[in-house]
Formats: structure tokens, C-alpha cells, sequence
């Protein structure tokens, strides 16, 4: 150290010495690079920053100096590296030779025409009633709900106030109406409707003749196909709410006293099963959709929604707490009180987190009625069109499988696109396909979300609102008291990295002294949750975007992100399809609390740098990371450099060697850097896959194994599971030709029945009219067709009589890898084909059959 400041430090002490105070408590002579703290003896000592070294932490280090020059040299290697792509990139611009675009004379409609025309469609008379109606209705439940909670919000308040015990006493209606969390009101009820709907409903398979073929459970929902997406998508929205507090109870673990772990767990499972019940009875009444069925329903829907809104009300209410709830001091009322005070912001807390659900409540009962009224209407007009008559009389599944040979269909539609490329596609002219960018997203009309998806999405995302509301309202109050326990905490932690003597021994930490002082939690807190939310809500966009690319996939037998199909894992498959909504529910409330936890920790640091200026726990850390990450990236921009410059020809556009002789001397002397390289790499990939796996929680389509362990991960197997079942069973190409024929039979019917009726007039508009064909015209069209498909041959009725039974089973068990499997059907084909060649069974042609046998 220069004599300067031997002279400036010999200076600072004496006046300290003269004034009584030899601490850090007046002055800081350590300067913005140092700590000043106090040592056993009352004297200061400087604790330098980073690569600081001195007394008074004035002098740079010879490892700061290195981590300075490392930092610059990487700086020139980016704008070097980066500069060259520029440059290579604009080069290639200008010697692309400009393309003549052609463009097409049909006028490309704008986004006002889109609009206009969506809107034209979406402002349909029935649209427009149940969208008001649903508003009225929510609007009437949350007054109502507003009505009934501003007393027991004056007497908690007014007993707050007074210092008295805070609770409140339920009417004595809500005793009567739930015993034991079991609702004696709706839950009989539904059980009666379900009842009338097993009764009306016919079986198909089991014991069809046993009492006229009726008493059959009905389906509340099928999942597999699109038969009221939209209103089964409110119903789990609904669900979400009381999920999420069967769910926080599992979590919290509490049980009453004498009952054990597996009880508790079957209650919440009979909860579930309870819940799944009250809702079971309108999915399956709008499923069969008949007259009396949908009067029952509701009839019951509106008791459900009166029940709900004066449970919620005056009995279950989220923030005020019972006399149970005060014996058990599982209340944070006074906190909130404190927090938002006695005024009415808890009540208008309380109504914004019903909007959603009472929304979804009032689209319920609004839409049963008006199915209803459509219903009766139908049935009583009589001037029908012939084909709606024909559709009438078919179920809702005809229908739906009967409008799917339509040119405009979905289904159709993907095959129209078969043998297009994706430029010459046409595109969608929706309005979100022509604002959404495609490279965000593109829209297509050949691909349609199954029931299954959209109500998961529904339930998702309102459990998503539910969940971040709840974590703000109900935490906020909490965490100025949290705030001194969690520095204390911190503080612990933070002495286990650093030791220091001079520290303070249970004393309160202070921020001058504190190795991680921590700011004030409200603002890291909020910023946490809010970038929590948006990385899952990104997540889920994103698989659902995979889920379209995969079912694509398999669609057209790639196996290049979800594993091929086999036989000997259709047992496994089935089951992962049961478990994929379940699942997928449970990974998103696991990865919300992950990322959440993760993210209050890292916005924490942020605003203790911000609001201190310096962090010493932090800085250790850094200071240890700094000059690896440094070092790694220095070697990777060198090797870009190195790799597309001067290893590689034409700058890397094609994978060819340049240099040999340089390369392998690179080679040689980079087989012994690389080891310690790979050290630090290590570590990074430890680092990154612990990211990784946080971050992907909450998607299935991603396994943190690996592409060889993936199977392990049961939430991927849940998802290979879905994916290859909706391909079995949503296959376009299946269902447009099997709707086809289905169609091609019931026109048959039609005429026939049109032929033998006397009573039925027949319009010439509505007649259908069936092409004849002559029998030597079919067969003429058959021979061409078999002639230009000629493995259509072995696929005939009559060749595959000829056929063992066995050889007919390995010719279909197409998804079967084993090779003797293979080799009995290459076997199968020799023996059989007229024109067969000793070269059939040979092994190019059974690579051949292996890459492409599906």
C-alpha cells in the first residue's frame, strides 16, 4: 500500500481514538468495494468486495485484473462472432436471386371484412340471449352473495373492534343442509335424476333383451368426440374451485382426532366422488337430450345454483372464520384486517374471485333451458327438410359421425391436405389466424381439440385464477411478520458458506451488518407471482401447440417426439390415458409452487441489490461462478469461430472439413483442455437440468430423463398414453372414410323406406337420387384402381380368405417390432404373389419394411 494511505489510515484511527469511537457505527472508511465491520476489540476492519484486496479495499486483485481481460477478450469474440453472421447473412441476401411471386387475382379478404363476417356469425339470436342472459344471472348471484355476506362482515368487524372473539355463528340452515360435508340437499337429488337417466336409458352390448334393453348407465361426456365441447367445458370449470379445496386439504395433511392418514384420504376421495356426482346428472342429461330429461335437469340446475349461492354466502365464506375455525386458530382475520381493514374490500375481494365461477354457473342454467326450448321447437315443427328428418331420428353420435363426410368438416378437410405441401396449403381466413403471427402459432381448420382438452384447459385455468388470487390475497398480510423470521433464517444459512468471527451472535441483524439483508417482501413477492403465472401460462400454450404437432405425428406414423406405438404396451397405454388429466392437474399445482418458490428467491436478490446496493452472501456466490462462465463461454464463441471459418467449408453451410492438418493438431492439443472443460460443463448441466426440470413441471409432452428414460417418467407415459389412444380412435383418414360408408348405408335406408311408405310425399328438391352404376363399369374402375395400387391386392376379402389365421394376424400386428414377426409377413406376401421375387425377403427389403411399415 502507498504511504498515502498508510498516512490517510494512520490519520482516520487517531481521529476515531480522539473522539471515543472506534466502530463502523459514523463513518465507512472502507469505500463502495468494501464491508466495514466491527471486530471483538471495538476496532473496524474492511471486508473487500469481489477481486478487492487492501485495507481499504483500494486495490484490485491479480485474479480481477484476469476476470477483467477474460471478460473483454469474450466481448470481441461476440462482436466478432456476431459480426460475421451479419455480414454472411447479408451476402446471402444479396446474391438469393429475386422470385417472381405470382399473385393470385382472388381478393385476399382484410382483417375488417374477418371481423365483420366472425361477428356476423357469432351474433346469432341465441348467442346473443344466453351471453346476456348468462351476464343477468351473475350479476344477480353476486348481488344476492353481497346481500348475505355484509352482516357477517359487520359483526366480525364490529367484534374486531371491540376486542372481542372473532367468529361468527352459521344459520342454523347451513347444519341442516351439510352434514359432514355432505350436502343432504343436491347430492339426493342428482342421485334421483341420475337414477330416471339409467331408467330411459337403453344398453347396447350388455343383456340387450333383459327388461326391453333399457337401464343402461349413461355417458356423461364423450371425450372422443366434439358433441358439446363448449358446455362441458363449463361444468369443469365449475369443478375447479372445489378441486382446488380438496386438493389444499390433501396438502395440509390436518385430520380430525381418531382418524388415521388412510382415512382422511378416503374422505377426500368420497368428496371428489360427491362432487363428480352433482355434475354428473347435467353432462349426462344434455348428453341424451330429450324433452323430460332436460326439464328435470333444470329444474335441478337451478336448485344446485340457489343451493350454491346460499352456501357460499352464509355458511362457507373464505375469509371469515366459524366457531370451529376460532377453537382451532386456523384464521388469519385479524392480519386481514389489519392489511385491507374493516372496510368493505373484503367483500369486494370476495366478489371478484365468484365472477368467474358464478359466470360459468349462469352459462349452466342458462343453456339447459334454452336446449330445451330448441328441443320442443323442433319437435314441433313439421315442415322439416327430408334430411333433418333422416338426422332426427338418428342419435347424437350419428349425427355427429353422420356430418363428418361433409366437404367442410375437420376431418375432410385433413384430407383434402394430405398430399399438399404446407406452402401450397390454403390457409385459414378466421380472424385469430390472420392477427396471430405463425410463427407464434398457426391456425388451421383441419385440426379440432377433443372434449377432453378443452375442459382440462377450462378447469386449468380457472384453478390458475383461483390459485394466484388466492396466494395474493391471503399472503400479503402475512409477510411483514414473516419478514424478521425469514432475515433470521437467511442470516443462518448465510454463515455456513461464510464464517465470520466479528458477526453478530444472536443479535438482531441489521442491513449494514447482514450478509443477505433482505428488502421489503410485498414487491419481490407479487413480481414472483406474477412471473410464475406467465411462465405457466406459456407452458400450457405451448403444449397445447405440441399436442396438435404430435397428434399430427401420429397421424402419419412419425416417431420422432413420442415413441412408436407397440403391442405389447397397450395395457400401458390405456392406462396412461386414464391418468392424463389427473395428472397433468397435479404436475401444474406441483410446478405453480416449485416456480413460485424459485422465483420469490430470485426477485428477492434482485430487489436486495437494488434497495442495498450490494449482497456479500450473493456476491460470494458470484464471485465463484463469474470467471467458469467466463472461461466456458470464451471457449465456445472460439470454437464457432474456429468451426465455421476456418474447420468447415462455405462457412459452415455444408459438413465438410477444411484444414485437415490444422484440425487434427487442434484436435490433439483440445483432447486435453476439454478435460477440465468438461469438469466445469458438468456442473453446468447439473444447473441446468435442475432449471429444466422446474420450469417444465407442469408439460407432459417433456420428460427430464431423457429420450432413453423417458418411459420411466409416468407423466410422459400419461401422455404417450393420450396421444396414441386419440390416434387410434380420432384418426381423420379413418373417420372420413368410415363416415362414408356409414353415410352411403343410411341414404340406402332413406330410399328404401322413402320406396315402401305410401303416406310419406316426396318433394323433388329433397329427393335423393343414387347414381346407378353398371356392374362392368364398377368392376372396370376397380381393375384401374387396383392396377395403379397394387398392394391393395393383398388387403382383399378374397385374398385374405386364402389365408391361415395366423398369417392374417402378422400381417395386421403392424405394430409389432419383431423382426420374425416381419419376416412372417414378407413370407406370407412371396408365397401369395403372382409376380413374387427372390429379393422380397432380402435385408434391404426388410430395413425398408421396418422404416415404413406403419
Amino acid at each position: 500500500m502507498s504511504t498515502v494511505n498508510v498516512l490517510l489510515v494512520a490519520l482516520f484511527s487517531l481521529i476515531t481514538i480522539i473522539n471515543g469511537q472506534l466502530n463502523c457505527s459514523t463513518y465507512n472508511p472502507c469505500g463502495r468495494y468494501g464491508y466495514c465491520r466491527d471486530n471483538s476489540d471495538g476496532e473496524w476492519t474492511c471486508k473487500c468486495k469481489f477481486w478487492w484486496n487492501g485495507t481499504l479495499c483500494d486495490e484490485q486483485t491479480n485474479s480481477g485484473k484476469q476476470v477483467i481481460a477474460l471478460g473483454c477478450i469474450l466481448g470481441f469474440l461476440m462482436a466478432v462472432f456476431h459480426g460475421l453472421q451479419i455480414t454472411l447473412c447479408i451476402r446471402n441476401k444479396r446474391r438469393k436471386s429475386k422470385e417472381d411471386k405470382k399473385k393470385e387475382i382472388s381478393q385476399i379478404p382484410t382483417l375488417v371484412d374477418l371481423a365483420l363476417e366472425n361477428a356476423k356469425k357469432s351474433t346469432r339470436l341465441s348467442s346473443c340471449l344466453v351471453a346476456c342472459l348468462t351476464i343477468i344471472i351473475a350479476a344477480v348471484a353476486l348481488v344476492s352473495k353481497w346481500s348475505l355476506i355484509q352482516p357477517i362482515h359487520n359483526e366480525v368487524a364490529t367484534k374486531y373492534l371491540t376486542n372481542q372473539p372473532i367468529y361468527y355463528v352459521p344459520n342454523s340452515f347451513c347444519n341442516t343442509m351439510s352434514l359432514q360435508q355432505f350436502n343432504i340437499i343436491t347430492f339426493p337429488v342428482a342421485c334421483f335424476l341420475i337414477l330416471m337417466l339409467i331408467i330411459t336409458t337403453k344398453r347396447t352390448s350388455l343383456l340387450p333383451n333383459l327388461c326391453y334393453g333399457y337401464g343402461g348407465p349413461p355417458m356423461p361426456v364423450d371425450f372422443l368426440s366434439h358433441v358439446d365441447r363448449t358446455f362441458a367445458a363449463f361444468i369443469f370449470a365449475v369443478c375447479a374451485d372445489e378441486l382446488l379445496l380438496i386438493m389444499l386439504s390433501v396438502i395440509d395433511g390436518t385430520a380430525k382426532k381418531g382418524e388415521g392418514v388412510i382415512i382422511t384420504y378416503l374422505l377426500r376421495v368420497l368428496e371428489v366422488f360427491i362432487m363428480g356426482v352433482r355434475y354428473y346428472a347435467l353432462l349426462a342429461a344434455v348428453y341424451l337430450n330429450t324433452i323430460f330429461i332436460l326439464a328435470c335437469a333444470t329444474i335441478y340446475a337451478w336448485l344446485d345454483y340457489a343451493i350454491t349461492i346460499i352456501n357460499q354466502g352464509m355458511c362457507d365464506s373464505d375469509f371469515y372464520p366459524t366457531y370451529n375455525d376460532y377453537l382451532d386458530n386456523s384464521t388469519s382475520i385479524e392480519e386481514m384486517f389489519v392489511y385491507y381493514g374493516t372496510g368493505p374490500n373484503l367483500i369486494a375481494i370476495q366478489l371478484c374471485i365468484d365472477i368467474p365461477r358464478f359466470l360459468c354457473l349462469a352459462y349452466v342454467n342458462i343453456k339447459i333451458p334454452m336446449l330445451l326450448i330448441r328441443k320442443i321447437y323442433l319437435q314441433c315443427k313439421k315442415n322439416l327438410p327430408l334430411e333433418q328428418k333422416m338426422l332426427m331420428k338418428l342419435t347424437r353420435e350419428q349425427r355427429i359421425f353422420f356430418r363428418i363426410s361433409e366437404p367442410n368438416s375437420v376431418e375432410m378437410l385433413y384430407v383434402k391436405n394430405l398430399f399438399r405441401s404446407a406452402k401450397n396449403r390454403p390457409k385459414s381466413q378466421t380472424l385469430f389466424a390472420r392477427i396471430i403471427p405463425t410463427k407464434i402459432y398457426e391456425w388451421r381448420d383441419d385440426y379440432r381439440f377433443s372434449t377432453r382438452i378443452l375442459c382440462l384447459y377450462s378447469s386449468i385455468f380457472l384453478l390458475l385464477y383461483f390459485v394466484t388470487i388466492q396466494a395474493c390475497v391471503q399472503a400479503l398480510p402475512l409477510l411483514s411478520a414473516l419478514q424478521q423470521v425469514l432475515q433470521d433464517a437467511v442470516e443462518k444459512i448465510s454463515t455456513i458458506f461464510i464464517s465470520e468471527s466479528e458477526d453478530t451472535d444472536g443479535e438482531n441483524v441489521s442491513p449494514n451488518t447482514s450478509n443477505f439483508p433482505l428488502p421489503s417482501l410485498i414487491r419481490p413477492y407479487l413480481f414472483a407471482i406474477f412471473i410464475t403465472l406467465i411462465l405457466i401460462v406459456i407452458q400450457l400454450l405451448v403444449l397445447l401447440a405440441n399436442i396438435r404437432r404430435n397428434s399430427f405425428q401420429s397421424f402419419r406414423g412419425e416417431d420422432s417426439e413420442i415413441p412408436r406405438r407397440e403391442r405389447s404396451k397397450y395395457v400401458s397405454y390405456a392406462a396412461g390415458n386414464f391418468h392424463f388429466a389427473g395428472y397433468f392437474i397435479g404436475y401444474l399445482i406441483w410446478g405453480y409452487m416449485i416456480i413460485a418458490v424459485f422465483s420469490l428467491l430470485f426477485c428477492i436478490s434482485i430487489d436486495a441489490f437494488i434497495t442495498y446496493g450490494s449482497v456479500r452472501f450473493l456476491e460470494s456466490i458470484l464471485k465463484f461462478i463469474i470467471p467458469s462462465i467466463l472461461f466456458v463461454l470464451f471457449k465456445q464463441y472460439l470454437n464457432k469461430i474456429l468451426a465455421q471459418y476456418i474447420f468447415l467449408q462455405h462457412h459452415g453451410e455444408v459438413l465438410s472439413l477444411n484444414n485437415r492438418r490444422f484440425l487434427m493438431i487442434f484436435i490433439y492439443f483440445n483432447f486435453f483442455l476439454d478435460a477440465f472443460l468438461g469438469f466445469i460443463s458438468s456442473i453446468l448441466r447439473l444447473i441446468k437440468s435442475v432449471i429444466g426440470g422446474i420450469i417444465y413441471m407442469c408439460r407432459l409432452d417433456y420428460s427430464p430423463l431423457g429420450r432413453k428414460l423417458e418411459t420411466m417418467d409416468g407423466g410422459f407415459s400419461a401422455y404417450c398414453g393420450f396421444i396414441h389412444t386419440e390416434c387410434a380412435h380420432r384418426h381423420p383418414v379413418m373417420l372420413a372414410v368410415v363416415s362414408h360408408l356409414y353415410t352411403q348405408i343410411k341414404i340406402k335406408e332413406l330410399k328404401m323406406n322413402m320406396m315402401n311408405s305410401n303416406d310419406l310425399s316426396i318433394d323433388k328438391t329433397n329427393e335423393i337420387k343414387l347414381k346407378s352404376q353398371s356392374r362392368y363399369v364398377r368392376k372396370w374402375k376397380l381393375a384401374v384402381f387396383l392396377t395403379q395400387n397394387p398392394t391393395f391386392v393383398f388387403f382383399r376379402k378374397a385374398f385374405l380368405n386364402q389365408l391361415h389365421i395366423e398369417d392374417v394376424r402378422y400381417i395386421n400386428d403392424i405394430d409389432n417390432n419383431d423382426k420374425s414377426n416381419i419376416q412372417r409377413r414378407l413370407s406370407v406376401y412371396t408365397r401369395r404373389m403372382s409376380a413374387a421375387r427372390l429379393s422380397i425377403v432380402s435385408d434391404n427389403s426388410l430395413k425398408y419394411l421396418e422404416a415404413y411399415r406403419f
